[in-house]
């Protein structure tokens, strides 16, 4: 198979151009906000000012830190986003993954039946996937093990790290399995049809795995123990009886083997769903703080959010297969990227291969769409603090929460709107205190 790929192909100008234009808007993003930070990063917001605990914990040596962190993190991601760039276009121009589509249906004898399809799919899904996967891992390394331990969050022991590498892949290949071979089936079998089936195996697959995660996945990480009878108890019992929120159970997790950042999270749904906290965030805060962190994740459930996510998730999710089905069925789109001698009659036997070229292609322009979904998952966390304070009687809880969790995360605390607007999925610790306070 002559592996060339075709540069004056749209499919693949659009390649290109995705992902030169992501690495440039994130370049400029990055770069306005080390700009900001050299000129602000000294500086408290104007809404911290008045807080007496604002400017008791932001003291000049913390913005020092801060600062250094942000600026640690933001050195180390030109390198890497410039290698990953480079990468990402080499191998598609060289012809990386018609090479690798040659060599699985050398090995596997595909394609002639379901199995021999799925073995083809799975490796090819394996192998194009280890130079990214081997190009991360100095990176990692140099996050987990220099700049997280540099700033104090990391904890990590380099066994902990290879365990995790190991059975995060295992579980990966596992789940990548299960729907890899689901995929081929319908593939071969529904031929006109698989992507209505292949949306509705997804939406099916996430809700499976809103149930397996706490109970199977997560404990081959970490440690979950139930919440002590204690004054914190208490105060996150008398939230859940308040808003009338039944749960499976408040959990401890062992966070702080791994790292010094605080979190928490909820997990499951129905009569399995599980509050977690991280040991870090009950050291971190006091009772009350507490209550009102879980009164804001409760605010999501209670205002209905999680389900208006749903509502776009679903129809979404048939739209993208059938958008990947129609995708897959274009020739020109195997041709573009050196997959030559396909045509609309011999494409229905590699569809997976059109699947994959289609999934590049958003990824390559999906950075361009992204504030959209940020803009509104800003809006919701302005609601879920508003409940949250409402429930817990004051904002006050809150407010000194969130000081807390940044100072102790060092997040930062003046990053450029434009930035704000672009990434961030939260406001910012100014902007929640404002609205809290206003």
């Amino acid at each position: 198979m002559n592996i060339a790929v075709n540069l004056s192909n749209p499919f693949v100008i659009v390649f290109v151009f995705g992902q030169i234009a992501t690495f440039l808007i994130n370049q400029f993003l990055e770069y306005i906000d080390f700009r900001a930070r050299s000129k602000n990063g000294g500086k408290i917001p104007e809404a911290l000012q008045k807080i007496p605990l604002a400017v008791e914990t932001f003291d000049t040596e913390k913005l020092k830190n801060i600062s250094a962190y942000e600026d640690a993190k933001y050195f180390e991601w030109i390198l890497s986003s410039a290698l990953v760039l480079a990468l990402d276009l080499a191998l598609v121009l060289f012809g990386f993954y018609p090479f690798v589509f040659n060599y699985v249906c050398g090995i596997t004898g595909f394609p002639t039946t379901i199995a021999n399809s799925f073995c083809a799919f799975l490796l090819f899904i394996v192998i194009s996937s280890l130079p990214s996967s081997i190009i991360d891992i100095p990176f990692s390394l140099y996050r987990e093990f220099v700049i997280e331990k540099k700033f104090g969050f990391s904890n990590m022991t380099w066994k902990l790290w290879i365990g995790d590498q190991i059975k995060g892949f295992a579980v990966g290949l596992v789940l990548i399995s299960v729907l890899t071979f689901i995929a081929v089936a319908l593939f071969i079998k529904c031929e006109s049809s698989w992507w209505f089936i292949l949306a509705a195996v997804l939406i099916a697959f996430t809700f499976v795995m809103q149930a397996l995660y706490p109970k199977i996945i997560a404990p081959l990480f970490n440690k979950f123990s139930p919440l002590e009878d204690g004054e914190a108890k208490d105060k996150i019992s008398s939230i859940l009886e308040k808003v009338g929120f039944k749960n499976g159970g408040l959990f401890v997790m062992d966070a702080s083997k791994r790292s010094g950042h605080s979190n928490a999270y909820f997990s499951g749904f129905g009569k399995i769903k599980r509050i977690v906290l991280y040991d870090t965030l009950l050291k971190s805060l006091t009772p009350d703080e507490l209550a009102a962190v879980l009164g804001h994740e409760l605010g999501h459930f209670k205002l209905h959010h999680i389900t208006k996510r749903l509502l776009i998730m679903i129809p979404m999710e048939f739209v993208v297969t059938f958008i990947l089905y129609k995708m897959a069925h274009l020739a020109e789109l195997y041709n573009a990227f050196g997959f030559a001698n396909i045509t609309a009659q011999n494409v229905a036997g590699v569809q997976f291969i059109g699947v994959t070229l289609a999934t590049m292609l958003w990824i390559s322009i999906k950075e361009i769409v992204s504030p959209i979904s940020n803009i509104f998952s800003r809006r919701q966390e302005y609601q879920a603090d508003a409940f949250s304070a409402k429930v817990c009687g004051s904002s006050e809880p809150l407010v000194s929460s969130l000081i807390k969790l940044d100072s102790e995360n060092l997040s930062e605390l003046l990053p450029p709107k434009l930035y704000v607007f672009w990434n961030y999925s939260h406001p910012t610790l100014a902007e929640r205190v404002e609205k809290l306070n206003g």
